[in-house]
């Protein structure tokens, strides 16, 4: 997978008397856990772990493979390690970061395929770290978006696509944009005329002015005085249309980013969210979308006004004197130089800031979801002081960053604005030399305090569009996620699905390097009850998990009807499984919504009907408000028992032809559980149903058992006939609940 430096390459070649290297792959970490380099190179019989220092390279592990019995790639806390069973003996191998650990966890694989003389698995795209072809930046999962290398440019223009749709009003915001500006070049202009026109024609006469050229004067006075005004109340007033066209179309547009982040995040992998914190997914659709709104509301309108009234202002000065208005901007290119470099820096410590938001939103989350956790467990403090280490983080990576900006922008205003001195010094020449006027010269101060301002604002518009950018990758990032589906139109549609399951060697782990299954065959008909058994752990779930097609087997395939179920059509899959998890969630709503949610056009007689299928009526009809009664968020306010049986009404309701049930009584008492029990026994007839039960006895009457031990396929038959199995894997279990339950009679 990575080549090997030359002189780390020469000393294999010693070693093996020029054998061909199998694979070779490149640690970042040295083996005291330093930064560093170390390399695991692989052939045919012998292994090799070769460090290399100033010094050059030194040999750390040399290995027999046939001496091998099994090699696993551990996952550590922020690291890894290569670790290898040598003859009972374990022995870290080789430690790596995070950032390598695909390559690694495909070298563990490959190792023990050799040790066992099976032919090495070829390496695929999970095998490799995906990185960024310029930088070599590791890339998420399902993304192509490297953050250090983003074409900001392309990130500005996808940006305006979302302006498409409301092109007319933007058009309208710009005119009205251009004309505010226009009406607020006119009072220095305005103010010279004002000097050189009225009061220069004036000043000779020291108040002993003729009555005619008096009233001249006082009439041009008047004139000038109401053109201000009318200026001012005109800019005034196009500026208030364009702050509220521009304000609408921000909200409009991130009101469609919005609708468009989230519509992704339904359509993800449930894998997506494994390797994420719901805090920091949230933070992308509140904060960072929050960030844009900023700019597209607020920033794009001061970027654009400040622009053009820079460029109006300069056509103005050259216009009326071209020297005095070339000493105004020299200092421009200097400032606009620095300005840009300071930016650059400012970019990374603001998304640095961002991340560590993310990270503030993920302890709150964590925290707040499990709150009755940490309340049984009196761990309030704890939780306090991780919020606390987050927030300092957070208070850090904020001061670093203000602190900057609250140094450098002070000196960048002086640099930018030290035109003016220029100014004033050549222009008071210019005025003492009669070759410019007083009102050109207070006129020109006008336009440098008019053009000064704007050139603050373009500079830290590189401050806006940094903040922008960070937030829009991160937001972009999950819109250009692979979803769960991405091609639904060349899917197989399955509308009428008979139920026929058939699961081909299906091996899967949610580590790659981890398989939780292996090699699991079951072949299972229209209409039949599969119950799953096994301890905590075996891969009962998972099995749910690969069916619902939460997840794809990394080995393998699933068959419905004969089709690949990758190859069907997701809606068509999903709307024929019902399916009652282990820990039924309840939307905060009413029960009566709760079990329509399979069925959002439901009938209230349907929903009766299959809350009482589910024995879930009577205790409904106790609560004072009934099915109108409020579950609370997450259905808090309803008992473990009563949620799992509003869970099961629910699966009831859809009528599906594949159900599912996750330890679907594991939460009521004996009584309930036998009613329960009844009503699922007329409900599986004629649908083919998956069953995982804590209590073995309730599987007595499933068709057939399959008996997972460590994600194998330990055992397949009847509850008769695994019973007679003795020192069999079912029978065991079934003796040790036995057993236990006398136990807690006799307790009780």
């Amino acid at each position: 997978m990575h080549p090997l430096p030359e002189e780390v390459k020469k000393k294999i070649e010693e070693l093996s008397n020029g054998a061909e290297v199998d694979l070779s792959v490149e640690s970042d970490l040295a083996p005291d856990g330093q930064m560093g380099k170390q390399w695991l190179v692989i052939m045919k019989h012998r292994l090799y772990v070769v460090s290399s220092d100033h010094s050059g390279p030194a040999m750390l592990h040399d290995v027999a493979v046939k001496d091998l019995v099994e090699v696993k790639a551990e996952g550590l806390v922020g690291n890894g390690c290569l670790i290898a069973n040598i003859k009972g003996d374990y022995v870290p191998l080789i430690r790596y970061s995070n950032a390598v650990s695909k390559e690694f966890g495909h070298a563990a694989r490959r190792l023990t395929a050799l040790s066992k003389g099976e032919d090495p698995p070829d390496p695929t795209e999970e095998d490799r770290t995906r990185r960024c072809p310029t930088c070599a930046f590791p890339l998420e999962t399902g993304s192509d978006v490297c953050p250090n290398c983003v074409n900001r440019a392309r990130a500005v223009r996808r940006l305006l696509g979302y302006v498409e749709p409301y092109m007319g009003a933007t058009i309208l915001a710009a005119s009205l944009i251009l004309a505010a500006q226009a009406m607020q070049c006119a009072p220095p202009y305005l103010t010279k005329v004002l000097i050189d026109d009225v009061f220069g024609k004036a000043e000779p006469f020291k108040g002993d002015i003729p009555a005619a050229l008096r009233g001249d004067l006082l009439h041009m006075l008047g004139l000038i005085v109401l053109a201000l005004i009318g200026a001012n109340l005109v800019s005034m007033v196009f500026g208030i249309f364009q702050a509220r066209i521009t304000a609408r179309i921000g909200s409009r547009i991130i009101h469609d980013i919005r609708m468009q982040l989230y519509s992704v995040l339904e359509r993800l992998r449930v894998a997506f969210f494994d390797k994420r914190q719901t805090g920091a997914v949230i933070s992308r659709v509140s904060q960072d979308t929050n960030s844009l709104q900023e700019f597209l509301a607020f920033g794009v309108q001061f970027i654009i006004s400040n622009t053009l009234i820079i460029v109006l202002v300069l056509i103005i000065m050259f216009q009326q004197n071209w020297k005095l208005a070339a000493l105004t901007i020299i200092p421009a290119p200097f400032a606009s130089f620095a300005a840009m470099m300071v930016f650059t820096r400012l970019r990374w410590m603001f998304r640095r800031m961002w991340h560590r938001w993310s990270k503030v939103h993920s302890v709150m989350s964590d925290s707040l979801q499990g709150l009755r956790v940490v309340k049984a467990f009196a761990q309030e403090d704890r939780e306090v002081d991780r919020f606390g280490r987050r927030s300092r983080d957070l208070y850090m990576a904020h001061m670093q960053a203000e602190r900057v900006w609250a140094t450098l922008l002070p000196i960048l205003w002086f640099v930018l604005t030290s035109g003016q001195f220029i100014v004033w010094y050549a222009g008071g020449i210019g005025v003492i030399n009669a070759d410019v006027t007083t009102g050109t010269l207070i006129m020109f101060l006008g336009y440098i305090a008019m053009l000064y301002h704007p050139l603050q604002m373009v500079t830290r518009m590189w401050d806006w569009i940094g903040r922008c950018l960070a937030s829009s990758e991160r937001v972009f990032e999950i819109i250009d996620s692979e979803r769960e589906e991405p091609d639904p139109e060349r899917q197989v549609r399955l509308p009428d699905i008979e139920g026929h399951v058939k699961f081909n060697k299906v091996t899967f782990g949610y580590d790659r390097n981890n398989p939780v299954l292996h090699d699991i065959e079951l072949d299972v008909k229209a209409g039949e009850m599969i119950g799953f058994v096994g301890h905590s752990g075996a891969g009962k779930s998972t099995m749910i998990n690969l069916l619902t097609r939460f997840y794809i087997a990394q080995e393998g395939s699933i068959e419905i009807d004969g089709v690949d179920i990758r190859n069907i059509n997701l809606e068509d899959l999903r709307t024929q499984i019902g399916i009652v998890p282990q820990e039924p969630y309840l939307f905060s709503g009413t029960i009566a919504d709760n079990v329509a949610y399979a069925k959002p056009d439901a009938a209230p007689e349907e929903i009766i009907r299959a809350a009482k299928a589910a024995n879930a009526h009577d205790f409904i009809v106790n609560f004072p408000d009934g099915y109108e009664t409020q579950v609370g968020e997450r259905g808090h306010s309803v008992s473990a028992g009563e949620r799992q049986r509003i869970a099961i009404a629910r699966a009831i309701l859809r009528d599906p032809k594949i159900l599912i049930l996750d330890e679907a009584t594991s939460a009521v008492d004996t009584v309930t559980e036998k009613q329960i029990q009844e009503a699922l026994m007329r409900l599986v007839k004629h649908r083919t149903t998956f069953a995982i039960a804590h209590r073995l006895s309730t599987l007595r009457h499933a068709d057939r058992l399959l008996v997972l031990e460590k994600g194998r396929r330990a055992e397949l038959g009847t509850h008769d006939e695994l019973i007679k199995k003795k020192g069999g894997t079912y029978a065991t279990l079934v003796e040790m609940q036995t057993e236990l339950s006398r136990m807690v009679g006799v307790s009780g």
